[in-house]
């Protein structure tokens, strides 16, 4: 992908072909086509039988207008962008944002919007959203390491869950979308934090020693201080192998190198840094 162009297929994601209940048609066919190749699927597929994308579709929520908000943001960005230069920056956004996007349509997320320097994304539940933030975490992570001084990105999460205003055009509103920015926030670069409502949402699924408890924090805007978790998303990846899920793919950089997901990259530990 060459710096600073957008693949046609990203653009007609968000701007043409949001699902319907991000205020997109009703139309059953228009809903469930896919947006990537416009092959309509089977009733029960939730994935292309086409190219194997995730269909917008399957992020119907299940009861009302409740979703899981992620959002990211590669911390430091301006001060990389100084250092770095204009043209080196776009080529390493353009490669932030590929990593991304595939994580997020592998795991039925949908791009709500850019947010400069990163996503403001929805998922119909709370599984998806961490694994989706768990796999960027890690392949960003890697491509760090590989790449050394020329791509230091280093990105900070957050994800709550919640209920959300839909708006025309795919765009999302309301207190669970300004809660997800403001629990990203506090965390730093390479970190997952979660609310207490996503917290509970997946504590079924998610065991208890993949999280480390933050405490009651508070939160800009809220009188009352909110309990917070960070995901363990390395032990959170391995655990998943371990359940039998697919392996990930080898990732392909733009420039042609690859990247082997699962090999282990050391760190600093996730609880290392995180806001009072």
């Amino acid at each position: 992908m060459a710096a600073g162009s957008e693949p046609e297929r990203w653009r007609q994601t968000n701007v043409d072909a949001p699902p319907s209940w991000l205020g997109g048609r009703s139309d059953q066919d228009e809903v469930r086509a896919c947006t990537f190749c416009g092959e309509v699927p089977p009733p029960a597929s939730s994935f292309c039988p086409n190219c194997g994308r995730a269909l917008t579709a399957a992020l119907l929520p299940q009861q009302g207008e409740s979703l899981t908000v992620l959002f990211t943001d590669i911390e430091d960005s301006t001060n990389l962008t100084e250092r770095l230069g204009d043209l080196q920056w776009e080529q390493i956004i353009d490669e932030h944002n590929e990593i991304v996007r595939e994580e997020l349509h592998r795991h039925a997320g949908f791009e709500v919007k850019l947010t400069g320097d990163g996503f403001l994304i929805a998922f119909a539940d709370g599984m998806s959203a961490l694994r989706c933030a768990a796999r960027v975490q890690d392949q960003v992570t890697q491509v760090a390491a590989l790449r050394g001084a020329s791509w230091p990105v280093s990105v900070r999460m957050g994800v709550h869950r919640g209920d959300v205003i839909l708006r025309p055009g795919g765009d999302i509103l309301g207190r669970t979308v300004n809660m997800a920015a403001r629990i990203m926030a506090k965390g730093r670069g390479g970190t997952i934090v979660a609310s207490q409502a996503l917290y509970d949402d997946v504590v079924r699924q998610v065991a208890a020693d993949l999280w480390d408890g933050l405490g009651a924090r508070r939160i800009r805007g809220l009188e009352r201080r909110e309990r917070l978790y960070l995901l363990r998303w390395r032990d959170f990846l391995e655990r998943e192998q371990e359940r039998g899920r697919p392996r990930p793919q080898r990732i392909t950089m733009t420039n042609g190198e690859t990247i082997d997901p699962i090999d282990t990259v050391l760190g600093e530990p996730e609880t290392a840094a995180v806001d009072a």
